[in-house]
């Protein structure tokens, strides 16, 4: 009964682990490695991914660089949208010329400030801030002589604060941006006081 006992337990193990055959246990073995190679190439993949990424989102300007670029962009970019409307709605002949002269600098600036920034990896805003949209459907709704002076009002207003944005543009870090606002800060001042003149003639 002994050797019998024995027997049956030797057969159990054969079942299980001992007794496989080289060619199973080799075929195993592979698998497992393949497995572990597969996971090792998906850590070093995601980990790819992951440092692809942060060179993206890495920029060459400082924060106070990019901050200007974008504040610059964005007041540009309301300069542009105001001018075709107001060049399609002004009545007084100043104010549609004072339009047509506001869209072709300022988008002349635009595209200067769009290279700088792709260079910089600087990301630039693609849309009107909410308050020019809002503001935008509101002077949508006047016409004549009260959006004129609407306008004008709002030019002035504007490039008040765009002169104080292109002095501070001159101290930042970055020589290019520096040029550029310097190059630019002298035809916001020149627009800032035509459209006070303009403003007081209406």
């Amino acid at each position: 009964m002994k050797k019998i006992s024995l027997a049956v337990l030797a057969l159990a193990l054969c079942a299980t682990q001992a007794c496989q055959s080289p060619e199973n246990r080799s075929a195993e073995a592979h698998e497992s490695d393949s497995m572990i190679v597969n996971e090792n190439k998906n850590e070093k993949k995601a980990g790819t991914e992951n440092h692809a990424g942060n060179i993206t989102n890495k920029t060459n300007a400082d924060d106070d660089s990019a901050g200007f670029m974008k504040d610059a962009a964005g007041a540009g970019m309301m300069e542009v949208v105001f001018g075709e409307m107001a060049v399609k709605k002004a009545s007084n002949p100043k104010v549609k010329a004072f339009a047509e002269q506001m869209v072709k600098d300022h988008s002349k600036a635009n595209k200067e400030l769009a290279i700088i920034a792709e260079k910089a990896s600087v990301l630039l805003p693609a849309d009107l801030h909410p308050d020019h949209k809002k503001h935008y459907q509101q002077m949508s709704k006047l016409s004549g002589a009260a959006f004129d002076k609407e306008y004008m009002q709002m030019m002035v207003n504007d490039h008040q604060k765009a002169v104080e944005l292109f002095k501070y543009g001159q101290d930042v870090n970055k020589h290019d941006l520096v040029a550029f606002a310097k190059e630019t800060l002298p035809v916001i001042q020149q627009h800032h006081a035509q459209a006070k003149t303009i403003l007081g003639s209406l």
